[in-house]
């Protein structure tokens, strides 16, 4: 009789799991929101929990990243507001947003940009208004996106920014969530671009249970080579030779001009950049001209920056930004210069150090030195997350001019290599948007709900192929430095899992996405 009444929860969490709900004995009675302040997890502490009605939040900072938000839109929900300190010099701030009704059951947490530092409200919006309990932190510190001052004297802070506190969230914000409802999330989601995209990669890398579906659009993920590619830039574009915003919009037009129509339609995209011939070169002052041209110093600089991160023996650290990127190579240049304050503060520890006296080779070998706690997420053995059914959509604008689109190819081929075609096909999807600039904007269809192609592919286990895409009639938005843009007419387009692209069917409107069809290239 004891072995047959035995078999009732082995049963019970059989069906629950195919169910894909909680067994009875994991079901305890939900927290008030309020009370959530009375029992914290370890190391945290809660400093808000409370109610917000639909419609009133109204976030303490702007967004710093992204299009407006409208939050009047908002649907009522708990906000928790908390630390957690896993060390003593740690203070791990996060928001956490559990939707007051109709929760999907799924948890999710967003990244950050640059060297994060703050909360991005606004990429908490949407997930709240589709029924997910969101969170994200400022990963232990407050600072500008292209700050590192804080790391001086806080080592332990630097490996919070590097992967700690994301993982930390993580555990809180499910415990959590679990509390508040009475049962534990089914579904674990993170969804990040630029340094979000990277935290993503760590997540599966380095906490490959943290996480069921991971999205990592334009991933900073080669971190190192990358704050060496800023300094390069940052360098190359304000130095003697260096290159105006006009020159920057002339490099652009250029390049436009000689690869544009290679796909068979004339959009202001670049479909293929690895197909574009354009040289600096091309564009170079006859002797006596001086107007809509580079001189042979501007060359040079363009040049340096198209070749990417390259030490004295020839090796490629990370590749640089391709044809049609040139407009953001200017906010290096400008307040966003995360390179060369990582060198300074992380690197050389030094508050004097400028750019003038970066060194590739040198500086690179010194920056390896703290990789037990670096930012890097560059491994490409992916297999533990993959194993329990972990999916990984990365995407990558093409005219990305902050964080090169062929970093996001390479890391994919790597993990083919390591992994296989077959068991990474099942698990992972590149999509590569031409003529999206960092994260969204630029002048292809950049219009992408990443989030609901995710959710599908979890929920069907059938992963998406073409992701529709659109392209408002719009100037789209630069960041402070970049060289203005252009207006464009809307269009649609599908965004085509890697390596195939959109191709022109050959008929009917080049504006409307039914008329393009995922190919080979």
């Amino acid at each position: 009789m004891r072995r047959c009444f035995s078999l009732v929860p082995a049963l019970s969490l059989a069906l629950s799991s195919v169910l894909g709900v909680a067994p009875a004995s994991a079901q305890r009675a939900p927290v008030a929101c309020a009370n959530l302040k009375l029992r914290p997890p370890a190391h945290t502490s809660i400093v808000r929990a409370e109610l917000v009605p639909a419609g009133t939040f109204t976030p303490p900072v702007p967004n710093m990243f992204g299009p407006p938000t409208d939050y009047s839109t908002l649907p009522a929900f708990c906000r928790v507001v908390g630390s957690i300190k896993p060390t003593t010099d740690s203070d791990v701030r996060f928001e956490l947003w559990l939707p007051a009704a109709g929760w999907n059951g799924t948890f999710l947490q967003t990244g950050n940009g640059g060297a994060a530092g703050l909360i991005d409200y606004g990429s908490m919006a949407t997930p709240l208004s589709r029924g997910f309990a969101v969170t994200i932190t400022d990963t232990g510190h407050e600072g500008t996106p292209a700050d590192f001052v804080w790391v001086v004297g806080h080592p332990e802070r630097f490996t919070d920014f590097a992967h700690r506190a994301v993982h930390e969230l993580t555990v809180v914000g499910k415990a959590l969530t679990a509390e508040h409802y009475g049962r534990a999330p089914v579904k674990a989601f993170w969804e990040g671009c630029s340094t979000g995209g990277r935290q993503g990669l760590m997540e599966a890398q380095r906490y490959p249970e943290d996480y069921d579906a991971i999205i990592a659009g334009a991933p900073a993920s080669n971190w190192t080579p990358l704050m060496a590619l800023g300094v390069l830039i940052q360098r190359t574009v304000s130095g003697p030779d260096g290159l105006s915003a006009e020159s920057l919009t002339l490099l652009h037009e250029s390049a436009l001009a000689q690869c544009d129509a290679l796909d068979g339609v004339k959009d202001r995209v670049i479909t293929d950049p690895t197909r574009c011939a354009f040289t600096p070169a091309s564009i170079r002052c006859a002797p006596g001209v001086a107007s809509g041209c580079l001189s042979a110093g501007a060359v040079a600089a363009a040049e340096r920056i198209y070749r990417g991160v390259v030490t004295r023996d020839g090796t490629v650290r990370i590749p640089g930004t391709g044809p049609g990127s040139e407009p953001l190579w200017g906010a290096y240049a400008g307040p966003f210069q995360i390179g060369s304050n990582y060198f300074r503060y992380v690197v050389a520890r030094d508050p004097q150090w400028t750019p003038a006296r970066f060194d590739v080779d040198a500086d690179l070998a010194r920056a390896g030195q703290l990789q037990v706690a670096a930012p890097d997420a560059m491994n490409p053995d992916l297999g533990r997350f993959f194993a329990r059914g972990g999916k990984l959509l990365t995407y990558h604008g093409t005219t990305d001019g902050l964080i090169p689109y062929g970093n996001s190819v390479n890391y994919y081929e790597s993990v083919v290599a390591k992994l296989g075609k077959e068991k990474v096909e099942r698990s992972a999807r590149l999509y590569l948007v031409p003529g999206m600039d960092h994260c969204f904007d630029g002048e292809g269809a950049f219009v992408i709900d990443w989030l609901r192609a995710l959710d599908e592919w979890a929920k069907s286990g059938t992963a998406p192929d073409a992701v529709p895409a659109r392209h408002p009639a719009q100037v789209a938005a630069r960041p402070s430095g970049a060289a203005p843009a252009v207006a464009s007419k809307a269009f649609t387009r599908p965004v085509c899992p890697y390596p195939k692209m959109a191709k022109y069917t050959g008929s009917g409107d080049t504006a409307d996405a039914s008329n393009f069809a995922c190919a080979m290239p």
